[in-house]
């Protein structure tokens, strides 16, 4: 990511699926006798409905909108961190909400043959499908979906569900000893 933090703000609201009209700038030019000073305020309007805003000074307009963006950034790390997303983590989550999906097809009992619970499973697993439970569960108004913009890829839609499938339901399928008895299950394997 960049130093610069417009760039940072702009790659934030990227992240959540937003486009840059997200975050509107505008710039005023105070002349002073010395020197013109630009000032420059940056609104962000986050999908959830949150707004954050920050104002900030420079001799230049793109200084201006620096620091401007450097307000806005430093609200959001301070007010609102779950819209900074650390992506590394949810796909650990997403990972094994991925598991999930694998242990709820292969046990399922409806499915008979292993040939017919691989292809179901490569259907529920795919991210074109994941990206439409996505967008159903958006549409249907879920709460964890709200943060997250329209522009949001196939991929990182398919991500977020496998890492909500794992919030929901992994407490409820793997008890407190499974990490000790699978850790012994793969210490066989060696």
């Amino acid at each position: 990511m960049s130093e610069n933090a417009k760039n940072q703000l702009l790659e934030l609201l990227k992240n959540l699926g937003c486009i840059e009209d997200c975050a509107e700038f505008q710039t005023t030019l105070a002349s002073t006798a010395l020197s013109p000073l630009h000032q420059s305020t940056v609104i962000v309007r986050f999908p959830d409905g949150r707004t954050v805003e920050g104002t900030g000074q420079g001799r230049r307009k793109s200084e201006a909108d620096i620091a401007a963006a450097q307000v806005a950034l430093d609200k959001v790390r301070n007010d609102h961190p779950d819209l900074v997303i650390p992506w590394n983590a949810l796909n650990v989550e997403a990972q094994a909400g991925d598991a999930l999906i694998k242990l709820g097809v292969y046990l399922s009992a409806a499915l008979k043959s292993a040939d017919d619970k691989s292809k179901y499973l490569q259907s529920l697993e795919s991210d074109f499908y994941l990206a439409k439970v996505f967008d159903q569960w958006k549409a249907q108004g879920d709460p964890d979906l709200a943060v997250w913009g329209t522009h949001l890829g196939e991929k990182r839609k398919a991500t977020l569900v496998e890492a909500l499938l794992w919030r929901r339901f992994g407490s409820q399928v793997i008890t407190d000893q499974a990490p000790m008895k699978l850790q012994f299950l793969l210490k066989t394997l060696q």
